[in-house]
């Protein structure tokens, strides 16, 4: 686990990502036409809460900030042998804490620290996990 957050920061990240997980789930129709679970094109919005955290802590457009991470992440993530990759072939889900820890190494190298980097770890976990690793890897690979 990451020696960036302690226990219990990692606990109420997590249980935060689940918290909008469910919201995302939870919504209605029309509010999931922006963003539905395995579907992922040019014209699709990504989830207005996630998409405001991220414009906020980074100061650029949310799909521009996806699009490095995914350069960061990719390996991790979307290639053989990466941690999250064989996590994501095993179970077809990823752990909570499992992102967290990879994902916070991710933004730490990108220069996120503090609050902002507690933000985009909950935003970037929601979107990856809701999309599935594999439609979120195909779309940033186009």
């Amino acid at each position: 686990m990451s020696n960036m957050f302690t226990p219990e920061q990692v606990s109420n990240l997590s249980a935060e990502i689940e918290l909008q997980l469910q919201e995302l789930r939870s919504a209605t129709a029309s509010d999931q036409a922006t963003l539905r679970s395995g579907e992922l094109d040019e014209s699709t919005e990504l989830p207005a809460k996630q998409s405001q955290a991220i414009a906020k802590v980074t100061q650029e457009d949310p799909k521009t900030f996806m699009q490095k991470f995914w350069t960061v992440a990719k390996k991790d993530l979307c290639e053989e042998g990466g941690v999250l990759y064989t996590q994501w072939q095993k179970w077809t889900d990823l752990k909570n804490e499992a992102v967290i820890d990879r994902f916070t190494a991710i933004l730490v190298g990108l220069g996120f620290a503090g609050i902002a980097l507690e933000i985009l770890v909950v935003s970037t976990a929601v979107i990856v996990i809701h999309l599935g690793a594999k439609t979120f890897c195909e779309y940033y690979a186009q």
